[in-house]
């Protein structure tokens, strides 16, 4: 089933940041927030060079996860 216009708040896009402030991996994700938290746990883990995963939902920064 594809997702309707209506569906567009169940987006966020995770940008992996490397510490010069690049965004280096960005992936963009349909899932409610703790598939979120996985896949940015997840890109930390693929990604040595990024120091933490912002995750947007449209033009809103809601949440960063940091490499612990």
């Amino acid at each position: 089933m594809m997702a309707s216009v209506n569906d567009a708040e169940d987006y966020y896009t995770l940008l992996g940041v490397r510490a010069d402030g690049v965004a280096s991996v960005i992936e963009v994700l349909m899932a409610p927030m703790p598939a979120v938290r996985h896949k940015a746990d997840a890109l930390l883990a693929e990604h040595a060079s990024c120091v933490h995963v912002e995750v947007w939902k449209g033009a809103t920064l809601i949440d960063q996860f940091a490499r612990a």
